[in-house]
């Protein structure tokens, strides 16, 4: 039993680089991870990582700097 266990992640940048591995150590810890980024392409690939480990995940293209983006993001 992971420490996030029926914990809900969200990460923005989750495309890559640090995001992206901060989602796979989550997803790894037991957390359910919502990622956005501005890339979908990216975001499907870790995506697929995430259900690779048994996790679980949700991608959803978001710019931050959009408002409304972020907070149909967090519904």
């Amino acid at each position: 039993m992971g420490k996030l266990n029926r914990r809900v992640a969200i990460i923005t940048g989750g495309g890559t680089g640090i995001g992206r591995n901060i989602a796979l150590e989550f997803a790894k810890e037991g957390a359910k991870v919502v990622i956005g980024s501005r890339n979908m392409a990216n975001l499907e690939k870790v995506v697929e990582e995430i259900k690779a480990l048994g996790g679980h995940s949700l991608a959803i293209a978001t710019d931050v700097s959009v408002a409304e983006q972020v907070r149909s993001m967090v519904k």
